[in-house]
């Protein structure tokens, strides 16, 4: 309380309070101050409240963080693999294409160098080589009942089966 000129006044009246500080006091007004209920500030509330770690619930959430950091390292690894065996196929795609070109160019000389009516001209006056006429064709025909037969030959022989072959007993 402060005085000044002769009146008194109560500067509690016009501090903040909240709705539960206000029902808390007139409860305990009606009730004639015999109360037993203790109310605490937010701190220290705080301290009695200290949250407590369940160890259980540490290890999974540690066990899924490994989990997804194993999984990400994972993800990582094959991306680089993958780029490595596509840098790969483009090496031999363009080997590839390059042999084919040598092998284009190659054709060409040969081809210049010896051409397919010079090659006939010397079968025909050096060798006396003739093309095939008509008349030197012979076409065969094959009956329903010709059939062939594949022997495997990939069995390993044992002393027996040797034997047997040797004197044809099976």
């Amino acid at each position: 309380m402060q005085n000044t000129n002769g009146l008194a006044y109560d500067l509690s009246l016009f501090d903040a309070q909240t709705a539960e500080q206000i029902s808390y006091e007139e409860e305990n007004q009606k009730n004639g101050g015999n109360n037993k209920v203790v109310r605490l500030s937010s701190g220290a509330a705080d301290k009695l409240h200290k949250r407590k770690r369940n160890p259980v619930k540490i290890f999974g959430v540690s066990l899924l963080m490994v989990m997804v950091a194993v999984i990400f390292s994972m993800i990582l690894y094959n991306y680089v693999v993958l780029n490595e065996y596509n840098d790969m196929i483009l090496t031999a795609n363009k080997t590839i294409t390059d042999q084919d070109n040598l092998k284009a160019q190659y054709q060409l000389k040969i081809d210049r160098c010896l051409p397919a009516n010079m090659v006939q001209d010397y079968a025909e006056n050096k060798l006396n080589m003739t093309q095939a006429n008509a008349a030197q064709k012979e076409f065969i025909s094959l009956t329903d009942g010709d059939r062939g037969e594949v022997i495997r030959g990939d069995e390993k022989d044992s002393f027996l089966t040797g034997l047997k072959k040797i004197f044809h007993l099976g």
